[in-house]
């Protein structure tokens, strides 16, 4: 098991955006943009592509300080948009 603790922002970012950092897009302003993260998942689907959970996670409560099932906080993502991220236990 990887120490994700231990990896800088940028190599968080290269592996768990492994199918390449999206260009930046620009999809039209005010549209609500809602992610949902299984924690338990080993790849979460973005609108851009497929993540890597766990090194997305680090990042993610690096960048918020959420961490834990239930919560949510917005983030600026590689594609540009800024997205509501829902912590889950386990999706559905």
């Amino acid at each position: 098991m990887q120490d994700w603790s231990t990896m800088t922002d940028e190599e968080l970012c290269m592996d768990a955006f492994s199918e390449g950092i999206p260009p930046s897009t620009d999809t039209g302003e005010g549209l609500q943009r809602v992610i949902t993260i299984s924690m338990n998942s080993e790849n979460t689907q973005m609108p851009f592509g497929s993540v890597k959970t766990a090194p997305f996670l680090e990042l993610f409560w690096r960048k918020t300080g959420a961490d834990c099932d239930g919560e949510e906080e917005w983030m600026n993502l590689p594609d540009g948009n800024t997205y509501l991220i829902c912590l889950a236990t386990h999706c559905e």
